[in-house]
């Protein structure tokens, strides 16, 4: 349990100790997509309290790739400023910042009039599909990964992590079940994974910037998981995430579908998927997803996963680190999940608090 108080690395990054708060949507960045004062207020108050790295809340690389309301962007250099505040104030405190990129594929907002984009062809509605993006359409998203990238860098960010899990669009391309294409980039897990590749590896090089990967490890069709086909994926996610580390990826952050699942029958959720990839991949591995006591975080730690991640607990307890260090055992966090829903009712983040 210890180790997890101490200090470490990640890629050359020194951490305070071995605690993240995983990409949290907050529903409070500004109509302009700007990060707000509170976003900062937020974010300042969990470095206050000694959370090592903070992923940002989601950021979207383009306007068409909004996925949530209230969601903060990245797309002009006009957000610049507003992002360096919050990098500023947590580095106050000796915290981490790392900006979490996504687009949302068949996940955005719809519109009327819109093209929603993913891998293949998808039906949302009865009246309505995704279009099945052309090589020329993911150029351009991986060089608009890669200008967010660059605008992070520029606001004093430590590093960035591509959201390639929970059914946005890199999580749409590495599934094999929303990934139907037979170019370069379908079929083979090394296809599927091609796109992700070609961000980490042109951020590494272009951007010269350190790139944390987020990604899913397990996978649900429908509300059921299928056994053979999570055995399959596994093995996919095994020769994904070797590849990430040969085009300069730092760490990933696993997580995955289903919590509701599986909170009725395993606690930390995801920690076999993270044994087996510490067995067969030297990357460092950060396990989110039903962590919500001591006895967890010694489960993490025992089983020589690197860093420990959090985003409900933190919510509801921002001094939730200082608190286990001096002796408490659990988490308030009851998993109630209305910290999704209270923000967009009222001005509230948690049942016991606003």
């Amino acid at each position: 349990m210890q180790r997890a108080f101490q200090s470490a690395k990640i890629g050359n990054i020194p951490l305070k100790n071995r605690f993240f708060r995983s990409a949290t949507h907050d529903y409070f960045a500004n109509p302009d997509g700007s990060f707000s004062e509170r976003q900062v207020d937020i974010t300042e108050e969990l470095a206050k309290h000694r959370v090592g790295a903070i992923i940002t809340a989601i950021t979207a690389i383009r306007a068409d790739g909004i996925s949530i309301e209230n969601q903060n962007r990245l797309d002009d250099d006009m957000y610049i400023e507003s992002l360096q505040k919050l990098c500023d104030a947590t580095h106050r405190h000796g915290s981490k910042v790392f900006v979490q990129l996504a687009h949302g594929g068949a996940k955005s907002l719809l519109e009327a009039d819109s093209m929603i984009y993913s891998p293949s062809t998808i039906q949302l509605y009865e009246d309505m599909a995704t279009t099945e993006m052309s090589v020329k359409d993911i150029a351009l998203i991986i060089e608009d990964f890669v200008n967010a990238a660059w605008r992070a860098k520029l606001a004093k960010a430590d590093g960035v992590q591509l959201h390639a899990a929970h059914g946005y669009l890199l999580s749409q391309f590495i599934s094999f079940v929303s990934n139907t294409r037979t170019d370069e980039y379908g079929g083979s897990a090394s296809n599927r994974f091609r796109i992700v590749k070609e961000i980490i590896e042109r951020i590494v090089k272009e951007v010269d910037f350190p790139v944390i990967l987020k990604l899913n490890s397990n996978l649900l069709r429908g509300n059921h998981f299928i056994e053979k086909e999570n055995e399959t994926y596994l093995a996919d996610l095994i020769e994904m995430i070797k590849e990430a580390k040969s085009a300069g990826c730092i760490a990933v952050e696993l997580s995955g579908t289903g919590f509701q699942q599986l909170s009725h029958i395993t606690h930390p959720y995801f920690i076999h998927q993270a044994i087996e990839v510490k067995k067969l991949v030297d990357i460092p591995v950060i396990l989110v997803g039903g962590i919500r006591n001591t006895k967890h975080i010694q489960q993490v730690m025992d089983a020589n996963i690197d860093f420990v991640s959090m985003s409900r607990p933190f919510i509801c307890e921002p001094d939730l680190v200082d608190k286990f260090k001096a002796g408490q055992f659990k988490a308030r966090c009851i998993l109630c999940n209305q910290c999704f829903v209270l923000p967009t009712t009222k001005d509230r983040r948690c049942v016991f608090h606003k």
